[in-house]
Order: C-alpha cells, then structure tokens, then sequence
C-alpha cells in the first residue's frame, strides 16, 4: 500500500487463532514502523494510539510528516495471544513524497513518469493540478481517501505527460508545431488526425483515470 507523506495512513492488522481461523483475542498490542533494511523506527514500538476495532482487529492512525523520507516501511504489530504467548504480524508499506504546494504530484512522481526532470517540474504539476481541479467542480469526493490521492495524482502526471507527448512544455495547453517562414508568409504543419482528444482542458486519458474513480461528477440538473 502507499501512503503520500502530509497525510494520515489509517494501518490495520487482523490477528486469527491460526490459519483460516476465527479472529483471536490479542492483547497490548504494540506497533513499529521503521524502513526497510534497517534504520532507527520513526514510529514507536509504542501502543498509544492503537485502537482495538473489533474481535482480533486493531488500527493505528499514522500522521506521516511531510517531510519523511519516500521509500518503503515495515510496519510491525506485537501483543499477546490467549495463552500470554508473544504473537507478530507485519507488512511493506511505501510513502511516497509529499506533492508541491498547490498540486497533487510530487517532483519525484512526475521525475519517474518523464525519466527526466523538466526545469519547470514545479510549475507543470501546479497547471496539471488546475486541470484536474476545474474536472473536479460537482464531484462529491474524500480527499482523504488514498484510492482519490492517487487518482488525482495520475491524473496530473498523465495530464503533463500527454502535453509534453505534442509539444505543450509549459503546462498551459499550447502546442508547437512544425513549421516555417518565407518571408510574411508562414506555414504550419497539419494537425495529426491521431492527435488525442481533449475533454474540457484535459486530454482523454487524465479524464479516464478520473472517470474510473468515479471524480468527474455532473453538473446541476432540473427536472
């Protein structure tokens, strides 16, 4: 699972008599959150904020600062079963770096998407973002949802991407074409008929990857 650090990751873990079980019974349950491969925790082994869900389910709310480090993190759960027997479980989560202020993208992100980073990295995720935004206008959504942090993201990344595909380099929408001048006369290349479609101020498939997760709403209707 990932998390985007700035954020509150919600960690869950389900403990069971054995395998393919009822749910069991454990007690102080304690959690460590630490990266892999070694490294001091950046969280606990504490039990102060684990909260006993149900039967055998605990949670902990992690406040992921926004400056920690990306990467990926074990997340360790210790307590005692029914029989005072030391019992663990553990999983991988990844955080992924905070977006820059006003979008929904990191530098990282959109470094990994281009195998480059563009001068204006910054400034093309804050456009990007605005596109998403004016898609976003009647939908109802929780921005604290991760499957929505990571739509919008790809959204934004796909919405750069395609731009930079035909020429927009400056996030704005504009494209360069081939083309040249003789004199006051000035010739443009054709437009491709393979050219990708844009809904609104967004190009199909950062439209898609909305549409997918259920974020472009509708607009008022009347009866």
């Amino acid at each position: 699972m990932t998390y985007t650090a700035g954020r509150t990751a919600t960690l869950t873990v389900q403990w069971y008599a054995y395998p393919g079980g009822p749910a069991a019974t454990v007690t102080g349950v304690q959690v460590r959150i630490a990266p892999t491969g070694g490294g001091p925790a950046v969280v606990g082994p504490t039990g102060s904020g684990v909260t006993a869900e149900a039967t055998g389910l605990d949670s902990y709310a992690w406040a992921v600062p926004a400056d920690q480090a990306a990467g990926d993190y074990v997340v360790l759960w210790t307590g005692q079963d029914g029989d005072g027997d030391t019992v663990t479980a553990s999983e991988v989560v990844t955080v992924a770096a905070a977006p820059v202020s006003g979008g929904y993208a990191s530098v990282d992100d959109l470094t990994e998407r281009l195998g480059r980073t563009p001068v204006n990295a910054a400034q093309l995720i804050v456009r990007a973002s605005r596109d998403v935004d004016r898609a976003l206008l009647c939908a109802v959504y929780d921005p604290d949802d991760q499957a929505v942090v990571d739509a919008l993201r790809e959204a934004t990344l796909e919405q750069i991407a395609t731009g930079f595909d035909h020429g927009d380099v400056t996030g704005t929408g504009r494209t360069r074409r081939g083309g040249f001048s003789i004199g006051r006369l000035t010739v443009q290349a054709a437009a491709s008929d393979d050219a990708p479609v844009k809904i609104g101020g967004l190009w199909e498939q950062a439209w898609t990857i909305l549409q997918a997760a259920g974020l472009t709403g509708h607009g008022p209707q009347s009866r």
